[in-house]
């Protein structure tokens, strides 16, 4: 009876672990908003965003872009980032490196530990994708009548957030991600109106479609093991038999954003803008599959299902992720004491101190032969603990040419702070505080086109993580750096 008691709580264990894990997937969804030839090329644009991303970076600038424009843009993101990983418990993680790797006579261990405990190698993605697209056309209403002329309309499709990242599934770091990916698909409705030379306001309207992906290996005998504890019979057993197994989950939701804007301008050389974006909390909701991947069982996809059942238990089929999106403020100031010279200046800060949990549903099916749903919301959730982030960005724009005053040459820079604690740090979301360096140029052509070549680079600055409270532990070193070249084209009717 005792042994039956065991292994019952045992299986309920491995479910248990298994459901926390996508609540760290992605936390926060952190919103890019590297668009845009200005922004991409000069780092700020906030109080003069003068191209057709304006809908997204600060409505109210819209209402100066006269007559009929259509819009393209895009950036590439190529990343090298490197992490060093404290060695995890072998007797929680056995399949790392086999029992006795490394002694006199015996093989080298796949992964060898260094003398400060960490793994020697570095791991890296073995592949990353990051593209930001915008497609968008805007328009000024004095052709339907004198009166709308001051209003400028706008809509555009574009994916703010759009990247994934693949690495080694014999790795360390499958133990915390093996896969995942992120989009944020919008289509955004907006309208500028100068109110007078001196105000405008903006405000948009976005749909938003998003989808995210995520897989993750998981040790049989560390999910049977609690804290603190050395593991026992049974979770060896387990371990033998199922090997370690793999969670894989996709989630797709849709939400409604929001935005809010106002230029000033107090001098004809100082412009003064002020922007809030708004969103609806995502929930993702999709499939979520658990696999066994030990030899005795790994031509038998339902096995560890199959066991879970012999318990009693239901076995979820899928779980509904709920993840906040943090509201922001921004305020930049524009300054042009010369027609040759733009200053600018950004200030952008995002609402994240709210976010101190996250929550995770699971779902069972109706015809689940097992008789109880162990699992709930509330044994779900997850401390996030997060604080405000922020970013300040600085940049100049010239117009070296003085009988072509289409040519403009851009530089800018920010800082941007990461707003995860150590104590809830994890791979699968490796949030850096980073450091830009921006630069481009845009030229006006036969009177219509406007052509924009950009490249910013960012490093993303070292981080040591030794207090980590995630399972298993995230304490880990890491840094990395970005290209991301850009170009846009522009057309105005």
């Amino acid at each position: 009876m005792q042994m039956a008691k065991h292994k019952r709580a045992a299986a309920l264990l491995v479910l248990a672990a298994a459901l926390a894990l996508p609540t760290r997937l992605w936390a926060g969804g952190f919103t890019i908003t590297i668009l845009g030839g200005r922004r991409t090329a000069m780092s700020t644009n906030l109080a003069r965003p003068d191209d057709i991303t304006a809908l997204f970076h600060n409505p109210a600038g819209l209402a100066d872009l006269r007559g009929v424009r259509v819009h393209l843009s895009t950036s590439l993101t190529f990343l090298n980032t490197e992490f060093g990983l404290m060695a995890l418990d072998p007797e929680r993680f056995p399949e790392i490196n086999p029992a006795g790797c490394g002694e006199p006579g015996s093989d080298p261990c796949p992964w060898p530990i260094d003398s400060e405990g960490y793994y020697v190698d570095e791991i890296e993605p073995e592949r990353y994708f990051g593209i930001l697209p915008y497609l968008g056309a805007s328009t000024d209403l004095g052709f339907a009548s004198s009166r709308l002329k001051d209003v400028v309309v706008s809509a555009a499709v574009y994916a703010p957030d759009f990247y994934g990242a693949f690495l080694p599934d014999d790795a360390p770091t499958a133990y915390h991600i093996i896969e995942g990916s992120f989009l944020v698909l919008a289509t955004t409705v907006g309208a500028g109106w100068r109110i007078n030379r001196y105000v405008s306001v903006g405000a948009n309207l976005s749909y938003n479609y998003m989808r995210l992906s995520y897989a993750q290996k998981m040790s049989t005998i560390d999910a049977l093991t609690p804290a603190g504890q050395a593991p026992d019979g049974v979770a060896r057993a387990a371990q033998s038999l199922l090997g370690d197994f793999r969670l894989d989950y996709t989630g797709v939701d849709h939400g409604m954003g929001w935005g809010a804007g106002v230029l000033v301008n107090p001098l004809p050389w100082l412009a003064l803008g002020f922007n809030y974006n708004g969103a609806t909390p995502a929930r993702f909701e999709g499939d979520l599959s658990l696999r066994a991947l030990g030899n005795l069982v790994k031509d038998q996809p339902d096995a560890l299902a199959n066991n879970l059942r012999a318990f009693g238990y239901k076995v979820p089929v899928g779980l509904t992720v709920e993840m906040p999106i943090p509201h922001s403020l921004q305020f930049g100031v524009n300054f042009a004491p010369l027609w040759w010279l733009e200053v600018g200046i950004d200030y952008r800060l995002w609402l994240y101190s709210f976010y101190k949990k996250q929550d995770l549903i699971p779902h069972y099916a109706a015809d689940d032969p097992g008789k109880e749903e162990p699992l709930s919301r509330e044994s779900l959730s997850r401390d996030k603990r997060y604080h405000e982030s922020y970013e300040l960005a600085g940049g100049v724009l010239l117009r070296p040419l003085t009988r072509y005053r289409g040519l403009e040459l851009m530089l800018g820079t920010f800082f941007d702070q990461s707003p995860i604690p150590d104590e809830t740090f994890t791979m699968d979301n490796p949030s850096l505080s980073q450091i830009a360096l921006s630069m481009g140029a845009r030229a006006l052509f036969a009177g219509h086109w406007r052509v924009a070549a950009s490249y910013m680079v960012i490093w993303y600055l070292e981080r040591d993580v030794t207090t980590s409270e995630t399972s298993p532990p995230t304490n880990a070193r890491g840094r990395g750096l970005a290209h991301l070249p850009g170009i846009e084209l522009e057309y105005v009717f």
